[in-house]
Protein backbone atom coordinates (compact mmCIF):
# COMPACT_ATOMS: atom_id res chain seq x y z
CA UNK A 1 0.00 0.00 0.00
CA UNK A 2 2.86 2.41 0.72
CA UNK A 3 4.02 2.17 -2.91
CA UNK A 4 0.49 2.89 -4.11
CA UNK A 5 0.23 5.93 -1.83
CA UNK A 6 3.53 7.26 -3.20
CA UNK A 7 2.52 6.57 -6.80
CA UNK A 8 -0.80 8.37 -6.40
CA UNK A 9 0.97 11.27 -4.67
CA UNK A 10 3.56 11.59 -7.45
CA UNK A 11 0.81 11.29 -10.08
CA UNK A 12 -1.17 14.14 -8.51
CA UNK A 13 1.96 16.31 -8.31
CA UNK A 14 2.77 15.67 -11.98
CA UNK A 15 -0.79 15.92 -13.30
CA UNK A 16 -1.70 19.11 -11.47
CA UNK A 17 1.71 20.80 -11.27
CA UNK A 18 1.66 20.88 -7.48
CA UNK A 19 4.14 20.67 -4.65
CA UNK A 20 3.56 19.83 -1.02
CA UNK A 21 0.78 17.28 -1.58
CA UNK A 22 -0.02 14.58 0.96
CA UNK A 23 -2.33 11.67 0.24
CA UNK A 24 -3.79 10.30 3.46
CA UNK A 25 -5.39 6.83 3.40
CA UNK A 26 -7.65 5.71 6.23
CA UNK A 27 -8.35 2.08 6.95
CA UNK A 28 -10.70 0.39 9.41
CA UNK A 29 -9.04 -2.03 11.78
CA UNK A 30 -11.04 -4.89 10.21
CA UNK A 31 -9.96 -4.10 6.64
CA UNK A 32 -7.24 -6.10 4.94
CA UNK A 33 -5.55 -6.26 1.55
CA UNK A 34 -6.89 -3.67 -0.87
CA UNK A 35 -9.74 -2.51 1.39
CA UNK A 36 -9.60 1.07 2.64
CA UNK A 37 -12.03 3.41 4.36
CA UNK A 38 -11.17 6.61 2.52
CA UNK A 39 -8.68 8.87 0.83
CA UNK A 40 -7.99 12.54 1.55
CA UNK A 41 -5.60 14.83 -0.29
CA UNK A 42 -4.08 17.61 1.77
CA UNK A 43 -2.39 20.67 0.32
CA UNK A 44 -1.61 23.98 1.86
CA UNK A 45 -3.83 25.72 2.82
CA UNK A 46 -6.87 23.63 1.87
CA UNK A 47 -8.14 20.16 1.07
CA UNK A 48 -9.31 20.52 -2.53
CA UNK A 49 -12.19 18.19 -3.32
CA UNK A 50 -11.13 17.72 -6.95
CA UNK A 51 -7.76 16.31 -5.87
CA UNK A 52 -9.35 14.00 -3.31
CA UNK A 53 -11.81 12.81 -5.98
CA UNK A 54 -8.91 12.17 -8.39
CA UNK A 55 -6.99 10.20 -5.74
CA UNK A 56 -10.16 8.23 -4.93
CA UNK A 57 -10.49 7.25 -8.61
CA UNK A 58 -6.80 6.33 -8.79
CA UNK A 59 -7.09 3.94 -5.82
CA UNK A 60 -10.19 2.35 -7.36
CA UNK A 61 -8.25 1.92 -10.62
CA UNK A 62 -5.46 0.20 -8.65
CA UNK A 63 -7.97 -2.38 -7.44
CA UNK A 64 -8.90 -1.00 -4.03
CA UNK A 65 -12.38 -1.06 -2.59
CA UNK A 66 -13.34 2.00 -0.60
CA UNK A 67 -15.95 1.62 2.09
CA UNK A 68 -16.30 3.82 5.14
CA UNK A 69 -18.40 2.08 7.78
CA UNK A 70 -17.81 4.95 10.23
CA UNK A 71 -15.98 2.59 12.57
CA UNK A 72 -12.61 3.54 14.04
CA UNK A 73 -9.86 4.06 11.49
CA UNK A 74 -6.14 4.52 11.43
CA UNK A 75 -4.16 6.45 8.87
CA UNK A 76 -1.41 5.14 6.64
CA UNK A 77 1.76 7.17 6.44
CA UNK A 78 1.79 9.53 3.52
CA UNK A 79 4.55 9.73 0.93
CA UNK A 80 7.27 12.31 1.50
CA UNK A 81 7.40 13.07 -2.24
CA UNK A 82 11.21 12.98 -2.36
CA UNK A 83 11.66 10.77 -5.38
CA UNK A 84 13.75 10.89 -8.51
CA UNK A 85 12.34 12.25 -11.75
CA UNK A 86 12.45 8.72 -13.14
CA UNK A 87 10.35 7.39 -10.22
CA UNK A 88 7.85 10.22 -10.71
CA UNK A 89 7.49 9.42 -14.41
CA UNK A 90 7.04 5.71 -13.66
CA UNK A 91 4.38 6.48 -11.03
CA UNK A 92 2.55 8.82 -13.41
CA UNK A 93 2.53 6.20 -16.18
CA UNK A 94 1.36 3.46 -13.81
CA UNK A 95 -1.61 5.48 -12.53
CA UNK A 96 -2.56 6.77 -16.00
CA UNK A 97 -2.49 3.18 -17.33
CA UNK A 98 -4.65 1.93 -14.45
CA UNK A 99 -7.18 4.72 -15.01
CA UNK A 100 -7.25 4.04 -18.75
CA UNK A 101 -7.93 0.33 -18.16
CA UNK A 102 -10.65 1.15 -15.62
CA UNK A 103 -12.55 3.42 -18.02
CA UNK A 104 -12.59 0.85 -20.85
Amino acid sequence: MEQDICDVTLWLIEKHGLSGVHVWVDRHYTQIGREIAGVTVMTSPAHPTRLTDAAHEAFLALGYTIEDTRADTYGHQFCDGHHSRHEAIQAYARIEDALRVRTH
